[in-house]
């Protein structure tokens, strides 16, 4: 029997195209890939048949990041690519084996919070064509 991977990390994230790919493995210190799942009413008919709703699966990127207050920081990169459609890799923990990966609508992370402080901001991006495989 295989050995079970339990643990998040050591992995990496890495999200764009190949030779402008932005490595946030070194910055984040939280992050998942989230499914939702939504499903409409079944319709029934004046005749008494029943026709069923769709069901609507939709995935989030999501994690949070220690700031970086840089100019080539994880916040700065976003604000510049927010709107685009990027490719991303996502492997949970290297021993696992596992890769996720397809597509994020990249969105803008909040800079700042508390002063004097070593502040966390959370990130949340649209998840597209998302798959499981080898790493």
């Amino acid at each position: 029997m295989a050995e079970k991977t339990r643990t998040l990390g050591p992995g990496s994230l890495r999200i764009g195209a190949t030779g402008s790919v932005k490595d946030f493995s070194a910055d984040v210190i939280n992050t998942a890939l989230e499914p939702s799942t939504s499903s409409e009413d079944n319709d029934v008919f004046l005749d008494g048949h029943t026709e069923g709703g769709t069901q609507t699966e939709t995935w989030a990127l999501t994690g949070t990041i220690k700031e970086d207050f840089s100019t080539t920081g994880l916040q700065v990169w976003c604000l510049q690519n927010s709107g685009k459609t990027l490719p991303f890799a996502w492997i949970p923990n290297t021993a696992g084996g596992l890769k996720l990966s397809g597509d994020v609508v990249i969105a803008s992370i909040k800079f700042g919070g508390d002063v004097k402080t070593k502040n966390s901001n959370d990130f949340s991006f649209t998840a597209l064509n998302v798959t499981a495989g080898k790493a």
